[in-house]
């Protein structure tokens, strides 16, 4: 009978430590992904940021060649993917016309 209650505690101590070893286990995967998702969330912010920068970046870019009138290409941005040519304006976004080229004087 000895044998019989050995094993008998063999097997509970078994079953307990897989089960104590199988939620140890659940909670280091929940956390894993908890920090996954927090990375996850602030690498998306920072993307973001550095996207909406560069883009204005080249908006701006965009704009001195078209004032400047500038050939080349445009870089494609959010608001002008195509990166086409955009108005070309004179002094302090004044039009310019076939008697005004340089934009000057009124608006």
């Amino acid at each position: 009978m000895s044998n019989n209650n050995n094993n008998i505690i063999s097997r509970t101590l078994n079953s307990t430590l897989a089960t104590a070893g199988s939620t140890a286990g659940n909670l280091v995967e929940s956390v894993g992904k908890n920090v996954d998702k927090a990375g996850r969330g602030v690498s998306g912010t920072v993307s973001k940021s550095t996207n909406n920068w560069s883009d204005n970046t080249r908006e701006f870019s965009n704009e001195v060649r078209d004032k400047a009138w500038a050939g080349g290409g445009r870089s494609g941005t959010a608001n002008n993917p195509l990166g086409l040519v955009g108005e070309r304006g004179g002094v302090g976004g004044r039009k310019q016309t076939g008697g005004n080229p340089l934009g000057l004087g009124k608006k």
